[in-house]
């Protein structure tokens, strides 16, 4: 009887080759898409950061717009207050001009038959008055009379009649004319403000008590 002898080797090595072919387009197809994935991954992400570089660069474009928008701003401030400034300066000077001859007339108006300045001293609109006066009394009358200079709309002006709770207050003008009006409340502010008595000592003179004083008070020159 004859024995048949199959070399199966062959077989087996055409098999092999087979599948490591296949095994290695496996992997060339994994490299592939796993390659095609992360430059798509890279891509977007590429994307996202230009996208987002822009709106930083534009953000920053607004931001420098406003900064300089600001600067000219504040620089149109600087120049006002300059000239706000200087203004008041020059508001100063005419006041500071015109201001001992209105504080004579608003003196002049205050002080009572029975009073008498002996020494008056003016710095920087603080006034400072030395004088003698019969009485205490007078001397009170001479305070509440410079407490009742007044400016108004139209000058400066004395207190006739003030009355409580009323909305207007008749001043006598002390103007040429020398009027009378009614003006409302809101729109006087005194003359004098702080009228403050510093010193206060009786002596006799020739036989009569009389009272020497001293007062203190700030002169408001605006109109």
């Amino acid at each position: 009887m004859t024995t048949i002898r199959i070399n199966l080797l062959p077989v087996r090595q055409v098999k092999k080759r087979e599948m490591g072919r296949q095994f290695l387009v496996l992997v060339a197809g994994a490299l592939i898409i796993s390659g095609a994935g992360n430059y798509y991954w890279y891509a977007s992400r590429d994307g996202v950061r230009e996208r987002h570089q822009e709106q930083v660069t534009e953000t920053q474009r607004r931001i420098d717009t406003l900064e300089k928008q600001i600067g000219e701003v504040n620089e149109l401030k600087k120049r006002k207050k300059e000239v706000v400034d200087k203004l008041a300066i020059l508001d100063k000077l005419k006041k500071q001009r015109n201001g001992p001859v209105k504080m004579l007339d608003a003196l002049s108006s205050a002080i009572p038959k029975k009073v008498f300045v002996s020494d008056f001293d003016e710095k920087a609109s603080a006034v400072r008055i030395v004088g003698t006066g019969e009485s205490h009394e007078d001397v009170s009358e001479f305070m509440h009379g410079l407490s009742n200079i007044v400016w108004t709309p139209k000058g400066i002006g004395r207190v006739v009649e003030r009355k409580r709770d009323a909305r207007t207050v008749r001043i006598e003008l002390l103007s040429a004319e020398g009027s009378i009006e009614d003006f409302e409340a809101k729109d006087l502010s005194n003359f004098f403000t702080g009228v403050e008595l510093k010193t206060s000592e009786q002596f006799d003179n020739k036989g009569k008590p009389n009272v020497k004083f001293e007062l203190g008070m700030t002169a408001n020159y605006a109109t």
